[in-house]
């Protein structure tokens, strides 16, 4: 065989030997990749940095599963929560009273107070802002919370409804991100329990029970038992409540220093079918120390108990009041001297409750306001006083914080009107329907039904609109109301948007329109109130309505 020949045999048997020698190692790097991409790796992640702690006087707050951008205070080896943050986000049951430097915890059986010197370090001052430590509040509010070091944090949950709980179902890590390359956060056993935050195709976010948010394998989890996460409430938190087993009908008279009520006591319920409370305008503030202008009246509630009406004497502060509501409930001193007041006057004339028609509140004031209704409700519960809050609409009132609220007091009413009211802008309804229905949903998604009570007007706008200039309008009781239409000579006609009779008549330059408040408005108000089943209907006020109102309200009322 010839040289030739001999290597070409060679360098041909070389080649599969050369092909082979690639494919595997082209095997073992597709191997090393692979492994490499999908191996699991476990770099501890610097906790200070997942919870953005700087210092070591910081503490991470966890609530709900989040942690919040906002750090407590350590120090001494405790950990403080400033007071913004315990209100917004663990209890708004605490009240600092900036006057004497407390702060306060109203409960069922009185009001416990701690001072920043008092050594029981429950409070600490830092300049100007409040801390208040997490041992103090968890020991006082019905919520779960703990406390960790290394590093520092607060655990906390004030919510159990709509909880996905998953089971662990062997021992493995919480990581920061989904991925097998993702740095450790916290190792997690075999049984433990843990909260569905998010879910992937292979990666679910969890939230641990000592306060980590991170990544598992989804076939690590198998799904919880219903109630697996669950609370139980503490009685001490709980208020009594003096409900009555009947359906609230109710309506205010307007009562003055020229009449306490009494004398036109008679004539205004004498066609009132149904009405079974009522609320005399008896009290407003005159001083900013809570000093009360009083017209209650021992004969009128007689008169009203021998007409088989309860009485809820009513505190007014309205819109162009002399006095700073603020001033009033940001002072102990002055909000025991009124709830003081309206408790005599309670005892003195035998009346069944009180209600608060306090309506210059705003969002600064919500705090002293709440505590405010915590110490009356406490008081007045003492005397087996029903105590009604009355609150407008929340779409003008998101602030008033409507859930804290009902844990003191026993019913909340919706003023549902003013939808358009002196001062408005463009002529309108004082009540339409969507109106109406929105107020009582909104309530409802934070106040149970059996606190809730809708007031309905007995009254009406007539409006008059100059063409560029902002309206003016007059408030007419039905009977006026019809007058004024037919002296204007408006054709009115059924809105069913509205649920109203409205029509409107342009003459020269002027523009008068109304939208009715009559018989057949209220039955459509008292349809939604009967299909909500809330606890009852209130109505501004008597002497405004016709007799025949009174037969759609308990027709509807009592369904």
């Amino acid at each position: 065989m010839s040289d030739t020949r001999r290597n070409r045999r060679q360098r041909r048997s070389l080649v599969p030997k050369i092909v082979f020698a690639v494919i595997i190692v082209l095997i073992i790097a597709a191997a090393a990749f692979i492994y490499n991409r999908h191996s699991l790796t476990y770099d501890q992640m610097d906790l200070n940095t997942y919870y953005g702690l700087t210092s070591d006087n910081q503490a991470a707050l966890v609530v709900n599963d989040t942690v919040l951008d906002v750090k407590g205070l350590v120090k001494n080896g405790k950990i403080y929560v400033d007071y913004d943050t315990v209100e917004n986000n663990l209890n708004p049951g605490f009240f600092w009273e900036k006057d004497t430097q407390e702060l306060l915890l109203t409960l069922p059986d009185g009001t416990q107070k701690w001072k920043p010197d008092d050594g029981s370090g429950a409070v600490l001052l830092d300049g100007d802002q409040v801390y208040i430590s997490a041992e103090c509040i968890a020991e006082n509010s019905d919520i779960d919370m703990k406390t960790y070091e290394n590093p520092w944090r607060v655990v906390a949950r004030t919510k159990w409804t709509n909880l996905t709980a998953e089971t662990v179902t062997e021992d493995d890590v919480i990581r920061y991100r989904g991925g097998p390359k993702a740095d450790v956060l916290c190792s997690v056993k075999a049984g433990d329990t843990v909260v569905l935050t998010g879910n992937a195709d292979e990666w679910c976010q969890v939230s641990t029970s000592d306060g980590f948010i991170g990544y598992i394998l989804k076939s690590r989890l198998k799904t919880a038992a219903d109630g697996t996460i669950s609370h139980t409430t503490d009685s001490r938190f709980v208020f009594d409540h003096q409900m009555v087993d009947y359906k609230v009908n109710l309506a205010w008279q307007y009562c003055s220093a020229q009449d306490d009520g009494t004398g036109a006591f008679s004539e205004l319920t004498r066609d009132a079918e149904g009405l079974n409370t009522i609320s005399p305008t008896w009290f407003s503030f005159s001083g900013d120390d809570g000093t009360l202008t009083s017209y209650a009246s021992a004969d009128y509630v007689n008169m009203a108990h021998q007409a088989g009406l309860k009485v809820w004497g009513c505190l007014q502060d309205l819109s162009g009041s002399q006095v700073d509501i603020g001033d009033i409930l940001m002072n102990q001193d002055s909000r025991t001297k009124a709830i003081d007041t309206l408790v005599q006057a309670a005892e003195d004339t035998q009346m069944d409750g009180i209600n608060v028609d306090i309506e210059t509140v705003t969002e600064e004031n919500v705090p002293q306001y709440l505590q405010f209704l915590r110490e009356l409700s406490v008081a007045a519960h003492e005397k087996n006083l029903v105590v009604s809050v009355d609150n407008y609409v929340p779409a003008y009132t998101t602030y008033l914080n409507r859930t804290e609220q009902a844990k003191t007091v026993d019913y909340l009413i919706i003023m549902g009107y003013d939808e358009h009211y002196a001062g408005s802008d463009e002529a309108g309804s004082v009540a339409s329907l969507p109106f109406v229905k929105q107020g009582i949903e909104d309530t409802l998604a934070e106040v149970s039904a059996d606190q809730v009570i809708d007031a309905i007007p007995f009254y009406t706008r007539g409006w008059t609109t100059v063409s560029g200039e902002k309206p003016s309008s007059e408030a007419f009781g039905m009977d006026e109301a019809d007058e004024w239409v037919k002296s204007i000579g408006i054709q009115t006609s059924w809105d069913s948007k509205t649920g109203q009779y409205t029509g409107s008549v342009t003459d020269g330059d002027e523009t008068y329109s109304i939208w009715l408040e009559d018989e057949k408005s209220i039955e459509e108000k008292m349809k939604l109130i009967a299909k909500e089943n809330i606890a009852g209907v209130a109505a501004w006020r008597l002497g405004y309505e016709r007799s025949d109102v009174w037969k759609i309200i308990e027709q509807y009322l009592n369904q």
